[in-house]
């Protein structure tokens, strides 16, 4: 067993920390005062152990989708993660939105148990990581002990994972950061050439750059089921000439994404009798399998299947879906396998199919979608959708924050926009607020909507459109990640958007402040304006101006802003 030493920036506090299995630990000298880097060099398992103090600690931040708001004791902590699912990344989190400590492993990491967790007998954080698939036998542990917002502390572990894999990180096409359509809230499984142009024409005359479509092009079978997928071929019934469909799609002035799921294999497709000896088990039942990807024939024949939609029908990327089904043990390598593990595998099939693809479109798009949030996936996808949550803005909020605060310089993109067709239009433009500082994806009958549903929805793709450099580039500070993020801010070059959710007071900074009410009350408290005139102007949900004003602010300003709505405040 080796031991090291963690100690806090101030020295007041010290634990002895220890490794355990078959390796060598080095500390790292660092220049950052407070974050501490030890290089692990490993020949199989190892468990990393430490106890650290967080008695201020209200919930642990962590890198999964159904990541609840909580401390977990330590026995309910554990959480694997793997290449295709999670991220070896958690951050202890005080009330006041401030990080206490922050671990991470290096990109090298493709396995491990990831726990930190309460230990009741001394009422302290015990964290236990073990590490079982490491590419190279080489990792880096990194501890944060900096008091900072932890959405800073975060920034500084995507800042290491961006060094570590420098440019094998995949480039992201402009585009990808621009609105887009997606079948599936829409159409489901009953998507056709003709409701993808008619989504395509719509979207074009609401500035949407892309149509995503989703499961259905491939089976004429429609119970949202897959056990006719593993050929990806399109249905001749709904899709009869896919090249010229995606032709005209492209003459309407849209990109063409198509959905693949790769892993999954259904029993009903051709492929499956070569195949069906290939499999890690059932999915579905008994009708639908997994891939192993440790074979090359599976990893050939999933190359096939990606690459002929950009090379044959002038596709333009790939929502590549289901990739954390390849998330489970790998039982023992087998005859006719090429590598140990499932990871490893299936990162061999993704590098030829994004290499191919390149080769084909330099700026093909990739769609991964939470939870394949590893950085190591940062070398294929080139943006990340949240996961499904339809109808909901507040876990699309929480979603879609989470994504951006690991992501890194990928693009984030909101899970597809969609309400009913009688919902009020504050609570259509709640839908987009929750999707506020992300890429936004919808998902409605656009040609069906309401003359007010119309607007509202032209009104908040504008508006994430004019201020996508704060929204999307500036400096992203979410609070109180364990209310759900009561308030998220962006701080841009000269101009911070701010959007209020339960937490109404606002703290005006720069020269121009954006507040958006993204709460159900109309009244917003501001700080920090006295001082000086200001322009204040208050706009509704549809984006139709209410108020404007030229005044001097008191040190507590009330505002009246319509719930949906907008208020731009200015120094002047």
């Amino acid at each position: 067993m080796t031991t090291f030493e963690i100690r806090s920036p101030d020295g007041r506090t010290v634990r002895t920390g220890s490794m355990s299995g078959a390796g060598t630990l080095t500390v790292r000298p660092s220049a950052e005062a407070g974050v501490l880097r030890y290089d692990v060099v490993a020949d199989g398992p190892v468990t990393l152990r430490w106890t650290w103090p967080a008695d201020d600690a209200v919930t642990l931040w962590r890198a999964a989708q159904d990541s609840h708001r909580q401390l977990p004791t330590d026995w309910g902590s554990h959480r694997s993660v793997r290449s295709v699912r999670s991220a070896p990344v958690a951050a202890l989190v005080d009330a006041r939105s401030c990080s206490l400590s922050t671990i991470s492993l290096s990109t090298n990491v493709r396995g491990c148990d990831f726990a930190v967790g309460v230990n009741e007998e001394t009422a302290e954080q015990l964290i236990e990581l073990t590490v079982t698939d490491v590419e190279d036998g080489r990792f880096t542990l990194r501890i944060d002990l900096r008091a900072e917002h932890f959405s800073e502390a975060l920034r500084g572990v995507t800042a290491d994972w961006t060094a570590e894999l420098g440019d094998r990180i995949a480039p992201v096409p402009a585009v990808a950061r621009e609105a887009m359509y997606s079948t599936w809230y829409s159409d489901h499984q009953h998507v056709s050439a003709a409701s993808v142009e008619r989504h395509a024409r719509a979207g074009t005359a609401y500035g949407t750059k892309a149509v995503i479509v989703d499961d259905g092009w491939q089976t004429d079978d429609t119970r949202r089921g897959y056990a006719y997928c593993g050929d990806w071929e399109p249905t001749g019934a709904t899709f009869p000439d896919i090249a010229e469909h995606v032709r005209r799609v492209h003459e309407l002035g849209q990109r063409y994404v198509l959905w693949l799921a790769p892993p999954l294999i259904g029993v009903h497709s051709k492929a499956w009798p070569t195949m069906k000896d290939r499999i890690l088990g059932f999915a579905d039942a008994d009708v639908t399998a997994v891939l192993d990807p440790r074979y090359p024939e599976v990893r050939e024949h999933l190359l096939e299947a990606c690459v002929r939609p950009v090379r044959d029908w002038g596709v333009d990327g790939l929502k590549i879906d289901f990739i954390d089904s390849w998330a489970q043990v790998s039982p023992p390598a087998g005859p006719g396998m090429d590598c140990e593990s499932v990871d490893e595998g299936v990162e061999r099939l993704l590098q030829s199919i994004t290499d191919e693809l390149r080769a084909l479109r330099p700026d093909v798009l990739i769609e991964f979608r939470q939870d394949y949030v590893h950085p190591r996936l940062w070398q294929f996808g080139t943006f990340l959708r949240a996961g499904d949550c339809a109808l909901d803005p507040v876990e699309n909020r929480v979603r879609t924050v989470d994504c951006r605060l690991l992501a890194g310089d990928r693009a984030v993109h909101s899970d597809m926009l969609v309400w009913h067709r009688s919902a009020s239009v504050e609570n259509v433009a709640q839908q987009f607020i929750g999707a506020l500082f992300s890429t936004a994806q919808v998902s409605m009958e656009l040609d069906e909507l309401s003359a007010e549903h119309q607007q509202v929805v032209r009104h908040w793709l504008g508006f994430m459109k004019d201020h996508a450099d704060a929204l999307l580039h500036g400096v992203l500070l979410p609070s109180r990640p364990d209310a759900r993020y009561t308030q998220v801010r962006t701080v841009g070059a000269g101009k911070t958007v701010v959007a209020v959710f339960t937490d109404p007071v606002v703290r005006v900074e720069d020269a121009c402040t954006v507040v958006v009410n993204g709460g159900a009350e109309r009244r917003l408290y501001v700080e920090g304006a006295a001082g000086g005139r200001v322009e204040l102007v208050v706009s509704d949900c549809s984006g139709h101006e209410v108020h404007r004003a030229a005044t001097t602010p008191p040190e507590v300003w009330v505002i009246d802003v319509p719930v949906g709505g907008v208020a731009r405040i200015v120094r002047t």
